[in-house]
């Protein structure tokens, strides 16, 4: 080598966000190779290789360690609904929306592919070629939720709703500096832990489909190797509109919730509103009724 150069290339990419970008696929990605595979090892060994429970838990850890993967440059979103969350109370800007949830998308498209090619012999095995959702060899729940055949419109929604709306209040909640946080560092093994027990509370009538992301991807990827139109329309419901797009509502209300009765509401923010008082002129001065501002949020991720 000349001049002691290096014997390898480094490919570094300068645009912020195309760096963000790539995190996220790769953090969706590695979420949803955990996700996915845990529960298609439930399903095609008939529930001996895995249980409930433990698919609930490999989810969470999946989800840390998605965030792990990729929290240092993309603030470890690994999920549609809260990067919306975040961007509804002002935490995440509104114009990396679109290019978050694009790579996410990507990344849980790839990992649900992998996932089917690595047990498509385990699925062949079960349902010997016939793809179904549902029945004794049906391996449709590998990768996406369904709701049970008993479960309304209403309360499906309300439940999404709430499930979504739980996890970020927690995620909010564990990367808050002023609300006795995990200790620096452990804020996505909580997160993860948060979404294992949302599914284990709350997973029986829907299995809790909190990110719009690794399901909508899973759904589409269903569709393609042979499932059927009944990946779209279960039971005749549209119930692909309630996972991919109620969430997102969840996201919102959850974020909403924990600024408006929790994070508003440390001492901190109550002592910055009076001493605003205290200097905003009178009323009268200004010829108008005065209100005063809300102090900026900290920031999160």
């Amino acid at each position: 080598m000349k001049g002691g150069a290096s014997s390898h290339c480094d490919i570094v990419v300068r645009n912020s966000l195309a760096r963000g970008m790539l995190a996220e696929m790769a953090g969706t990605f590695i979420l949803v190779l955990f996700v996915d595979g845990g529960l298609a090892q439930g399903v095609v060994s008939g529930w001996t290789s895995g249980t409930p429970v433990s698919t609930s838990l490999t989810t969470g850890m999946g989800v840390a360690f998605g965030i792990y993967t990729s929290i240092g440059i993309s603030g470890g979103h690994v999920n549609p609904s809260i990067t919306i969350g975040l961007a509804s109370v002002g935490k995440f800007a509104w114009r990396r929306v679109p290019l978050w949830i694009t790579a996410q998308l990507i990344g849980a498209l790839a990992a649900a592919a992998v996932v089917f090619g690595i047990y498509y012999p385990a699925i062949e095995n079960l349902d010997g070629g016939n793809r179904t959702v549902f029945g004794p060899t049906g391996t449709g729940v590998i990768f996406c939720t369904y709701p049970q055949p008993y479960l309304g419109v209403w309360v499906g929604l309300v439940e999404q709703i709430l499930n979504t709306g739980l996890l970020l209040h927690c995620t909010m909640m564990f990367f808050d500096e002023r609300n006795g946080k995990p200790t620096k560092g452990m804020e996505p093994f909580f997160v993860g832990l948060s979404v294992a027990v949302i599914i284990l509370a709350w997973g029986h009538n829907a299995g809790a489909p909190m990110n719009p992301a690794r399901d909508l991807a899973g759904r589409f990827l269903s569709w393609l190797v042979g499932y059927g139109s009944e990946v779209w329309m279960p039971y005749k419901a549209h119930w692909w509109l309630v996972s991919t797009f109620v969430p997102l509502a969840g996201g919102i209300c959850g974020a909403y919730f924990y600024v408006l009765f929790v994070k508003r509401h440390h001492p901190g923010n109550l002592a910055q509103d009076y001493q605003k008082v205290q200097r905003s002129p009178p009323a009268d001065e200004l010829g108008t009724s005065h209100t005063v501002c809300q102090t900026e949020l900290d920031d999160i991720l």
